[in-house]
């Protein structure tokens, strides 16, 4: 997938272009994506998405580099990325149509019905349809999708983080939740020590925060699925106050330092707690690989 900058970049090849952030690529994104990349297949057209390569309101769901991931395996050809900077935020609605459509050739706009744009979000649909009818462009919005009794959004994605709840944002994401890192070669190795060799991932400071805890996880390491306990936080039985994705793959043996590594949620366990020394800790992660067994 081709990953176009918003400030010098551009593309020749016609599209449908979707607007928004996309942060969660949870399922109200993947339904617009899905009606843009039927558009695109009838129309003969590149399906392109808008998002930021930083976090707009307080942390991100997904890292632009996991959002990417996400977008290329749904079809999306190719992502138009902005630093959401103070110059871009002082764009007024016009100009930032104008650029957008300077530097690509668009078709066809998909976007939620309730999509804003501009200086302070100024700009809504009804602008949005004022500028299309002039450039000759179609539109194509898009009602937003529930969710329960609550509508498909990053905020409520945002609230599962909190509370933990890995298996209802899973739902909402249509897909599980996942941190992907590259593991840590430094460290005191403290976990291979006590028989519970750890894969450490310190955590993009850009991603939203997760509930503190110990969780059911996955990951593919070398065609091979396998599931593990993970603690995402401090580790205060040996002092350290970093938040530190700290993950022990059931069966696995071999080294993964340096490599890049995309560890899956499932479930909360527990939460982090201090025990008074390394036995103590041994014995409950046994007790954690119980559960997950």
């Amino acid at each position: 997938m081709r990953i176009i900058d918003y400030k010098d970049g551009s593309s020749g090849e016609p599209c449908v272009l979707l607007l928004g952030y996309f942060d969660g690529v949870h399922i109200g994104h993947r339904a617009l994506i899905a009606a843009a990349k039927e558009i695109a297949a009838r129309e003969g057209l590149l399906v392109g998405l808008t998002t930021f390569y930083d976090g707009k309101n307080g942390g991100q769901i997904f890292t632009f580099s996991e959002r990417c991931t996400l977008l290329a395996s749904l079809g999306v050809d190719f992502v138009y990325a902005a630093q959401f900077d103070a110059a871009f935020r002082a764009t007024e609605g016009a100009a930032f149509l104008e650029h957008v459509c300077a530097a690509l050739p668009v078709r066809a706009f998909v976007y939620g019905e309730d999509y804003t744009y501009g200086r302070g979000a100024a700009c809504g649909v009804a602008e949005l349809s004022a500028f299309a009818a002039e450039h000759g462009i179609a539109l194509y919005p898009q009602p937003a999708v529930a969710f329960g009794s609550e509508k498909a959004a990053a905020t409520l994605a945002k609230q599962y983080l909190r509370e933990g709840d890995m298996p209802r944002l899973a739902e909402l994401l249509g897909g599980r939740y996942f941190i992907t890192g590259t593991v840590a070669t430094e460290g005191r190795h403290v976990g291979r020590k006590m028989g519970f060799p750890t894969a450490n991932i310190h955590v993009d400071p850009e991603k939203y925060p997760l509930c503190e805890g110990v969780y059911a996880v996955s990951a593919k390491i070398g065609g091979r699925t396998y599931r593990g306990i993970a603690n995402y936080g401090a580790r205060p039985t040996f002092g350290d106050a970093r938040i530190v994705l700290e993950s022990f793959f059931d069966g696995f043996t071999g080294d993964l330092y340096g490599r890049e590594l995309t560890v899956c949620f499932d479930f909360y366990i527990r939460p982090v707690r201090k025990f008074e020394n390394a036995s103590e800790l041994a014995a409950q992660l046994r007790r954690d690989l119980e559960t997950i067994r």
